[in-house]
């Protein structure tokens, strides 16, 4: 009996010596030294039910606390009383099994053991993976902080499907994994299927685990929930153990750390770079270079070039593309793929045609393009998306906030007034920074100039007769119509009266720049680049003016001065002496950095979640936009669950 305990002490008294070395608190952690009572906001009895035994992190009280090591094995004498005890109870629940639920509170999705220490540290000790417990919830105050707001998305999560087990370190991933199962987050889920994804969730973690999993620093639930995305549930209900480790084999350096970042790429000289010709090393490490004669690329778009202005823009793109490069290329199109299995069917018919490159064009083809990824490994594919840390695929975007800027100067300099309409789709990566960017701008050139925000991805409202109630002139639209769409509200535009009087300028984004340089460094062999490739991280191509993917065309309306302004500020912007994010930031709020801290970093621009102090507008609630737009933000991880007046406060401070 007590030879157990001994064992069970070893594992205590080497966990114990490890964080002492380390300078870590080497006890069980006493939820009563976490809270204070006046940081609850309700108690709740949850009732008996199964919980896991890996998030059980401590005791209720100190009581016991330092009778064990915070592996939960334990430290005490093997002579003393409490050794004798566990003996006892070890004895009888390899016997009998442990019959009696413990007691324990659970505060922020991890348990804190008020009766049943020993039966958690017996069970831990027989490899158990759950136990029964009595659960008492304990709900923090709202604070509006990530690891805050993520719990709460948990409890939503909880009341649909009944179990404790998967978290995630990221906002938005509960919402995202019920609609990656196809089920809802808002009603429970019956029991046949509450008990078929919990079995999948256990199966995939215990593989996961014994292949190292439970030692990276990515939570079982944000691995479960990729495998799902690319894989699907009836993998993990269907197919052997064996089959899920090699797929996890295919996939496991988006587990890696490094994998959850994202890097920037900002100059499209890395791409000179190379330490071997005619390698694809910037996608993996194997070597799959392109050695034909001609090169076909493929470009899947969500619309039609004649329905679409982005599909256009694109396609205005993959044009220039066969007109540069001649016979050393060939391209294919495939139009209308407005479903991942429409993306999905369209990848696989151009891998039939010999595409070696495949440019898929919008952000709501992301998980597509993974999965494509896995499927056909010796094709290359780019997503066009911002700050998606998949490292499967690579994805590329421009830097549409320096012509914002240009633009927002412009606006100001031909206002009569202050008041400027900005039109926006809906609020994703990057969206802020161009809002942002184009309100500073206005500001520079009149620092009484007001920004009205404007977004046109919502169910209810009329963004053009809400601009035309406030008396607004001059207007920041789309960026490009469609060529068949007879209207000139793009780009930056005046209106007298109601009818558009004329277009002053409008930002584009030269995609068929953007793929010659691609392009020309696949045929040139320079692809490769061991700076790229010596961690795991996600690498996003986002290119600015300085390269020709993004920059600005301006009316011959427009007079000398306003022209010779803009070519002053642009070319300050191509030799990085001029940014928006320069110097002292004000949002809604309050100081965003003042005027001797640093540039926002890139991470810092594409991650913006504040609101320039001269906007007047507000970041609605997710459920008030219209569908597209909700996908377009949740594929995209950029989650906005509140939304406050911009004049009273946004949420989106520093």
């Amino acid at each position: 009996m007590l030879d157990d305990y001994v064992k069970a002490k070893h594992l205590g008294d080497g966990q114990y010596r490890k964080d002492v070395a380390s300078g870590r608190y080497p006890y069980l952690t006493a939820l009563d030294d976490i809270i204070s009572q006046g940081s609850i906001s309700a108690e709740n009895h949850m009732g008996l039910m199964e919980i896991p035994i890996s998030a059980i992190a401590g005791t209720k009280t100190r009581g016991r606390q330092e009778s064990f090591a915070t592996n939960f094995m334990p430290i005490l004498s093997a002579k003393t009383e409490f050794a004798l005890k566990w003996g006892i109870l070890y004895d009888a629940a390899v016997n009998q099994g442990i019959r009696d639920p413990i007691l324990v509170y659970e505060y922020m999705n991890r348990f804190y053991v008020q009766e049943g220490n020993k039966r958690v540290s017996v069970s831990k000790f027989n490899g158990a993976v759950s136990i029964v417990a009595d659960v008492i919830r304990l709900l923090p105050e709202r604070n509006g902080t990530k690891e805050n707001n993520i719990y709460y998305e948990f409890v939503e999560f909880f009341k649909a499907a009944g179990f404790y087990g998967i978290r995630f370190s990221e906002e938005g991933r509960y919402q995202k994994l019920c609609d990656v199962l196809g089920l809802p987050m808002s009603r429970p889920w019956d029991m046949d299927m509450r008990k078929n994804v919990k079995s999948a969730f256990d199966r995939f973690s215990d593989v996961f685990d014994r292949k190292g999993g439970n030692r990276l620093e990515v939570t079982r639930g944000d691995a479960f929930l990729l495998y799902l995305t690319i894989y699907g549930l009836y993998n993990l209900q269907d197919v052997s153990n064996a089959q899920i480790e090699s797929n996890l084999d295919q996939i496991w350096n988006e587990f890696l750390k490094n994998a959850l970042d994202v890097s920037l790429v900002k100059d499209p000289e890395v791409l000179e770079k190379q330490d071997k010709p005619n390698i694809f090393s910037i996608f993996t490490t194997q070597d799959k270079g392109f050695k034909g004669d001609t090169l076909k690329v493929a470009f899947v778009y969500e619309k039609s070039a004649e329905t679409s202005s982005w599909a256009y823009a694109h396609e205005l793109g993959r044009q220039y593309l066969k007109d540069k490069f001649g016979e050393r290329l060939d391209t294919i199109k495939f139009e209308n793929c407005e479903t991942p299995k429409l993306v999905s069917e369209a990848i696989d018919a151009a891998s039939e045609t010999g595409a070696n490159v495949i440019f898929t064009t919008t952000a709501m083809m992301i998980e597509a393009s993974v999965k494509a990824q896995i499927k056909h490994p010796d094709i290359y594919i780019l997503n066009c998306s911002v700050n998606t840390n998949y490292n499967t695929i690579r994805t590329y975007y421009g830097r549409m906030y320096e012509a914002k800027y240009l633009m927002g100067a412009l606006a100001a300099s031909v206002t009569d007034g202050n008041d400027i309409g900005y039109a926006e789709l809906c609020p994703q990566y990057g969206t802020l920074a161009n809002v942002n960017a184009f309100a500073i701008g206005a500001q520079m050139v009149n620092p009484y100039a007001r920004v009205h925000l404007k977004w046109t991805g919502l169910k209810d409202g009329d963004w053009k007769q809400e601009l035309r109630d406030e008396n607004i002139m001059t207007i920041s639209g789309p960026e490009i119509n469609p060529p068949k769409r007879i209207s000139r509200e793009f780009g930056v535009y005046m209106v007298a009266d109601g009818d558009v009087v004329s277009n002053i300028a409008m930002p584009i984004f030269d995609w068929g720049k953007f793929y010659e340089i691609i392009i020309d460094s696949i045929l040139c062999g320079t692809w490769g680049s061991s700076m790229l490739t010596r961690d795991h991280k996600a690498l996003n191509f986002w290119f600015g003016m300085k390269s020709g993917v993004i920059d600005v065309i301006l009316s011959r309306q427009l007079g000398y001065a306003t022209k010779k302004m803009l070519r002053i500020l642009r070319k300050g912007v191509m030799e990085d002496r001029l940014n928006p994010f320069d110097g002292e930031l004000y949002s809604q709020t309050g100081i965003i950095k003042d005027s001797d801290a640093p540039r926002l970093t890139g991470e810092e621009i594409v991650n913006m979640h504040w609101l320039n102090d001269n906007v007047l507008g507000t970041i609605p609630p997710m459920e008030a936009f219209d569908q597209r737009s909700i996908e377009l933000m949740r594929m995209s991880g950029f989650m906005m669950n509140r939304g406050e007046k911009a004049d009273e406060g946004s949420s989106v401070g520093r």
